[in-house]
């Protein structure tokens, strides 16, 4: 009478979704290091055009992963470092902030933000895996003690 895996993924303290929760640290591990490859290469416009959507394009993405998994504190955190600083920095530098200089700013937060949630999200996974083996320890000392008694 085995546990399924299945079973397993489903009764988690930690994490809700495993595979969407691995997915999310493969991308975000993915968009890091590309992102970090493309300023280090050569600072062309281009570049930072190709950060500025993948940040955008990645951004519901993250907020998805984070509200499924109930990390409300990140995604304040988020917003506070993040998006908070683009409306003040538009009241403070107006019009300028589209120029290719200025549209770093807001950038650097975010995949600052990108690379101190990676860490978390090692720690999230570290927490489930080691979940899963307390669960499966226990129901091996369970099937021995049943073993025992027969």
């Amino acid at each position: 009478m085995k546990l399924d895996i299945q079973e397993y993924e489903t009764k988690s303290k930690f994490v809700n979704d495993i595979v969407e929760l691995r997915r999310f640290r493969a991308i975000l591990f993915f968009e890091l290091s590309t992102s970090a490859g493309f300023i280090l290469s050569s600072f062309w416009p281009i570049n930072l055009y190709i950060i500025i959507i993948a940040a955008i394009l990645f951004t519901p993405y993250m907020l998805y992963v984070l509200i499924k998994e109930r990390k409300y504190g990140w995604i304040v955190m988020f917003f506070l470092v993040v998006v908070l600083p683009y409306p003040v920095l538009y009241f403070i530098i107006g019009d300028y902030i589209l120029l290719p200089g200025w549209m770093l700013l807001p950038i650097i937060p975010f995949y600052f933000y990108c690379f101190i949630i990676k860490f978390s999200v090692e720690d999230w996974l570290r927490e489930y895996s080691w979940e899963q083996k307390l669960i499966e320890q226990r129901k091996e000392s369970e099937e021995k003690e049943k073993e025992w008694l027969l």
